[in-house]
């Protein structure tokens, strides 16, 4: 009798989660566009027409946040007011209390979009917050952000705005500044000394003590970009254009919610189009080299 053959195992791949948010995944089109957290276009990675945007990772958030129909009155607004394919979004997670926070980015590089400016923005995100921003006189702005807490977003909250200037930003609230960082950009397969340089001229990094590789960690020196940033209370590295197993493999190391971990991991082949920016505040807490507050980046 001959020998019976050995089978292997049947294993049925899970079905990816269903999200938390009840709204209906938004799916890319013909005419979408693709753009990094400094609004720089790029190329889609693999064919998309019919897969998924990034804007379904922030509807998740909201979602998460408890605030899904504030959160999608908000984009409303926003897309309502300038139109598709002009906002940067980013989506924050405080580490010592697991708070997320949104903040919504505004480009225009050569200053030409006449329908960009502050009164403007008051204009668009009035029905959801107050932004209580005044420019004393006309500014060389080249991008200016509105940053939403959790509180402001479901009570319709006083909220300033931050202008970028040359490499460096400001909050502005009414008409009082407050200096809050400066920034480089590098290429890392170019400038990988300088990066270094700069992550450890960092005040908190203790180079008899913290290895370089907890702030550029292997999965994220593939990206397009880096950024180094000083604050006034921390510093902060930036990963610009990673791909979306990457993205899945940063919100695990991180702990994010785990609802918005299965909606990147468990639908990676919907999302293998898209790149993504992600960042990491750190300072010294107790001795030692820690991440205090960490970022998700997309567009719509």
């Amino acid at each position: 009798m001959a020998a019976a053959r050995s089978s292997l195992p049947v294993v049925h791949a899970r079905p990816a989660a269903a999200p938390l948010a009840r709204s209906p995944l938004e799916r890319a089109g013909e005419e979408d566009l693709f753009h990094d957290y400094v609004l720089s276009a790029y190329a889609p990675l693999a064919p998309h027409v019919g897969k998924l945007r990034s804007l379904n990772l922030l509807v998740e958030s909201f979602a998460v946040a408890g605030l899904e129909a504030e959160g999608l009155s908000l984009l409303r607004c926003v897309r309502e007011g300038l139109g598709a394919f002009r906002t940067v979004w980013g989506v924050k997670r405080v580490h010592a209390t697991g708070a997320l926070g949104w903040e919504l980015y505004f480009y225009d590089w050569e200053r030409a979009h006449a329908d960009l400016s502050l009164p403007r923005l008051q204009e668009i995100f009035a029905p959801v917050v107050e932004v209580d921003a005044r420019e004393p006189y006309p500014l060389p702005w080249h991008m200016v952000s509105i940053e939403v807490s959790r509180e402001a977003l479901a009570r319709r909250g006083r909220v300033g705005a931050h202008l970028y200037i040359d490499m460096r930003s400001y909050a502005l609230l009414g008409e009082k500044f407050t200096f809050e960082n400066v920034y480089t950009f590098h290429d890392p397969r170019t400038e990988v000394d300088m990066i270094l340089h700069r992550l450890k001229s960092s005040v908190h990094f203790d180079p008899e003590r913290d290895g370089v590789a907890a702030l550029m960690p292997p999965p994220l020196r593939r990206c397009g970009k880096v950024c180094v940033a000083n604050k006034r209370s921390s510093d902060a590295v930036y990963f610009s254009r990673i791909r979306t197993p990457d993205l899945a493999w940063f919100l695990r190391t991180h702990a994010w919610p785990e609802e918005m971990t299965a909606l990147v991991g468990g639908r990676a082949m919907e999302l293998d189009h898209l790149l993504w920016d992600v960042g990491v505040d750190f300072d010294r807490a107790g001795g030692v080299l820690t991440a205090r507050k960490t970022g998700v980046y997309g567009s719509f």
